[in-house]
């Protein structure tokens, strides 16, 4: 049997509390700061080249609930080391590319300069 401070119950109670508040959370756009003003990061699948993208949605009727977790995956993520192994496995067997390193999936997407405000 663990016996707890009052410190160690209050700091749970407020991990718990903290952890019901995430779970409502729906995050929609990623604001950040940047050169002392607030951008709106785009998401990778708002990044992700156009020609990968045709190729995804060309897929979609083969492959319907793959390419949906992907896309919602995609639509989730802000960076691409964010996303899982499998989804990145998937996402380079859809878009037939040679492998599935860093650098060939940081190629995906457009840069970050896209940002806008």
């Amino acid at each position: 049997m663990m016996i707890c401070t009052r410190e160690q119950r209050h700091q749970q109670s407020i991990a718990n509390i903290a952890m019901r508040e995430l779970k409502n959370v729906n995050v929609i756009n990623m604001t950040i700061m940047i050169g002392g003003g607030m951008k709106n990061m785009n998401s990778l699948f708002e990044r992700l080249k156009p020609e990968h993208k045709a190729t995804l949605e060309s897929q979609a009727n083969l492959y319907p609930s793959s390419i949906k977790h992907i896309i919602q995956e995609l639509n989730s993520s802000y960076s691409f080391i964010d996303l899982k192994y499998g989804s990145v496995i998937a996402l380079s067997s859809f878009c037939s590319l040679p492998n599935y390193d860093i650098l060939t999936i940081n190629n995906l997407f457009e840069k970050h300069e896209n940002i806008s405000s």
